[in-house]
């Protein structure tokens, strides 16, 4: 093998200027030319229900997942250094050529194992003693460049699941079928997720389990759960709507809850099944949305996160159907009142002044008759005028026309009406004859659905989807006006920490708090959004990069001086922002990746602070 120090100095010729998946390449290939090792290659711990190693780059053909013939534990944060007998330190590797192994644990900056890189050769005592010393600096910065993909890569995901989020909600406001709305969440969890079997089983009337989505399911056995009764020992659906909470069966051939139902498990070839129910705001459970697998399977941290949001999206369709179902019964108690009772007729001139009313729009309104008949339309029509009445009046024909509009009633309160309207003929002279509706439920549902398509739940700031759309119209008007723009992306330090020893309603309330100190600390033109998890992204236009650092520092304390109250704990957090300011040439991608590379700089700095960064980094 060369000399250890002369590999170390054609290292940073060849590798200095690489970044992200160049430089673990670059890493894993010149490793392999100026060591002459064998195989040099590169993994990562796999997302999957099962502790594996996924090869990420190798200098030869090599296979996802796989056994890496080294020291695999996680939690060995030691390199590994093995001259000869591979084959008794590891039983696994024993058909393996392998005699030296030179190995490595990838660190991410809290000092958790990522994955390893390994350098492995037939020849015994083949790697120098003082080349793991040598190759340290390499290996750290691999852990960070690696790190950072996965980042990349999770947030990637995130903007997945939120779009998929997004589109649904959508689809529901514009009045998309329930079942398809189903349908759809299945199918695309099981095109991103293709070993997830999904299921979504509802109660009925008769508080029996119906299935009505799982197109991976056989369907023989979708058969034998219709008409399920929930039960604390059912399954893992039963279960989970009688518990109204998670039930996992990792190994459907050992859970307690499967026992009667082993052979059916079998029979189908199914391994595992996880199931969360469906519980909407109010507390109603709805059914489960379950998850099966081929052989046994834990859930991962990332699946538990699936499992939950797809559950919470699945109890708000459900509950707003809840809603319409109401909505649509009430209207038509309110039709057979107009039919038997006149409810909301006027009779009005054609200078605007009401001739008659029926009883249920002085109710309405809150006016007596004897007022009405003392009043005109414009009156009760906030924003007009004689002149637009009267227009309008004029311009209504016999066929008549229904539209919407808003009605003040005596104590002020605005209400959305909608009205049918024709010209009629009273006594040799032309008159408007008219009903009104109050539509006020169906509009606020209208206003709700459109909100929780575009704003966080949590925070109630912007989501995602509608803060980059709100990016792209900020950019264009700064580059017409020739305007500065500054975007802060902000991170919430060590935020895994809260959810896993307070939990996640801790975590919530902390996001929450947040997203209350950002919109007091902001104007009204700024524009703030979560983009997933603890990120959030606030738009400043109008500041340039020194008042937006001036403002992210300013951000930074007033968090540092949260505390929020979680049962009988004191929650006290801290962020790291990273700032950019528009550029000539940017468009919405470079200038969030600028600002994105300002908040790593941030939390590599050590965290709580605020780094700018006024141009693309080097």
């Amino acid at each position: 093998m060369p000399d250890p120090q002369r590999i170390r100095d054609a290292l940073l010729l060849h590798s200095a200027s690489c970044i992200g998946k160049k430089y673990l390449q670059q890493l894993v290939s010149q490793l392999a030319c100026l060591t002459g090792a064998e195989r040099v290659l590169l993994s990562q711990r796999s997302s999957g229900p099962h502790r594996q190693l996924q090869v990420l780059f190798a200098n030869d053909a090599a296979g996802t997942p796989h056994a890496l013939p080294c020291n695999c534990q996680f939690d060995n944060r030691q390199p590994l250094l093995l001259g000869r007998g591979l084959r008794q330190c590891l039983p696994d590797a024993g058909q393996l050529a392998w005699q030296s192994c030179l190995a490595w644990p990838l660190l991410d900056g809290d000092a958790h194992c990522l994955g390893h890189l390994a350098l492995l050769d037939a020849r015994p005592d083949f790697f120098a003693p003082e080349l793991p010393a040598l190759l340290l600096p390499f290996i750290e910065r691999a852990g960070a460049e690696l790190e950072q993909l996965q980042q990349r890569e999770k947030q990637a995901r995130r903007q997945h699941w939120q779009q998929l989020h997004s589109d649904i909600l959508r689809q529901n406001a514009q009045g998309t079928p329930l079942d398809a709305l189903l349908r759809t969440v299945v199918q695309q969890i099981e095109l991103a997720l293709p070993e997830w079997h999904c299921s979504i089983l509802l109660l009925d009337s008769r508080g029996r389990l119906q299935p009505v989505a799982g197109p991976s399911l056989p369907s023989a056995y979708q058969q034998r759960l219709v008409g399920l009764a929930p039960g604390p020992m059912v399954g893992s659906c039963g279960a989970a709507v009688w518990h109204a909470k998670r039930v996992v069966a990792e190994n459907l051939q050992l859970h307690p809850n499967w026992a009667p139902y082993r052979e059916l498990a079998a029979r189908f070839e199914l391994g595992s099944c996880w199931s969360e129910p469906l519980i909407d705001s109010k507390g109603t459970v709805h059914g489960t949305f379950a998850v099966y697998h081929r052989t046994p399977s834990a859930p991962t941290p990332q699946a538990i996160t699936i499992l939950e949001d797809t559950a919470r999206l699945l109890a708000l369709l459900l509950e707003n159907q809840t809603i319409h179902r109401q909505l649509d019964s009430r209207s038509q108690w309110y039709r057979a009142i107009l039919q038997n009772a006149a409810d909301g007729l006027s009779i009005i001139d054609m200078n605007g002044r009401f001739l008659e009313a029926s009883d249920s729009l002085c109710q309405m309104l809150g006016y007596s008759l004897d007022e009405l008949l003392h009043m005109h339309l414009w009156q009760v029509v906030p924003g007009s005028t004689p002149q637009s009445i009267r227009q309008r009046l004029a311009a209504t024909g016999e066929d008549g026309e229904t539209f919407e509009s808003v009605n003040r009633t005596k104590d002020g309160t605005l209400l959305d009406v909608e009205v049918s309207a024709r010209r009629l003929m009273l006594d040799g002279q032309p008159v408007i004859w008219g009903s009104a509706r109050d539509i006020s439920q169906r509009k606020a549902l209208q206003r709700i659905l459109e909100q929780q398509a575009t704003i966080d739940a949590l925070t109630g700031l912007f989501n995602r989807p509608t803060l980059l759309t709100r990016l792209e119209t900020q950019l264009q008007l700064a580059q017409v006006q020739h305007a500065p723009l500054s975007v802060l992306m902000l991170d919430l330090d060590h935020f895994k920490q809260i959810n896993d020893r307070y939990g996640h309603h801790a975590g919530d309330l902390v996001l929450a708090a947040l997203g209350d100190a950002l919109e007091e600390v902001l104007r009204e033109s700024d524009v703030a959004g979560r983009i997933g998890g603890e990120e959030f992204c606030l738009l400043l236009p109008g500041l340039g990069l020194h008042e937006a650092l001036d403002l992210a520092e300013r951000i930074i304390d007033d968090i540092s001086e949260l505390r929020i109250q979680s049962g009988h704990h004191i929650l006290a957090i801290t962020s790291s922002i990273g700032v950019a300011c528009l550029q000539a040439d940017d468009d919405s991608r470079t200038l969030l990746a600028r600002a994105d590379s300002a908040l790593y700089a941030a939390k590599a700095a050590g965290r709580h602070r605020a780094v700018a960064l006024s141009a693309d980094p080097p």
